[in-house]
């Protein structure tokens, strides 16, 4: 059993009878190769199977669109209308809301290290310990 983390957008919840089925589209980001090859964005859908205890807390606080951690465990087999099939099986142990990256943290960063690595200020402490009025 491998553990994997899946971080996507919930296209669709289906409720069967003993189990919760979360289907999360991630998305990968194309590139360019060394060799001038350009590589497009794609879309990857993902089931993911839920004990059905968790079927009431995925109900309350879960719906389409939202974006979600999933950690979980790889199967090596798939399993269709009671056969096996050729795949993989994702049994899901936990979800979790998920924050977008911000756009800007490097720059922030960099930015926040520049003005503390050129601050040459020293307090005032004399100031500081006068007692208000």
């Amino acid at each position: 059993m491998a553990d994997i983390q899946l971080t996507g957008l919930i296209s669709t919840i289906k409720y069967i009878n003993d189990a919760v089925l979360v289907y999360v589209d991630e998305y990968k980001k194309g590139y360019r190769r060394n060799d001038g090859v350009v590589i497009e964005d794609k879309y990857l859908l993902w089931k993911v199977i839920f004990k059905g205890g968790l079927k009431n807390y995925i109900n309350k606080f879960f719906s389409d669109g939202m974006l979600v951690t999933i950690k979980g465990e790889a199967m090596p087999y798939a399993i269709e209308k009671d056969k096996l099939v050729d795949g993989y099986s994702f049994i899901g142990q936990c979800i979790n809301r998920a924050s977008y990256p911000r756009q800007y943290a490097r720059a922030e960063q960099r930015m926040i290290k520049e003005s503390q690595a050129k601050m040459t200020d020293e307090p005032d402490l004399d100031a500081y310990n006068q007692p208000d009025f």
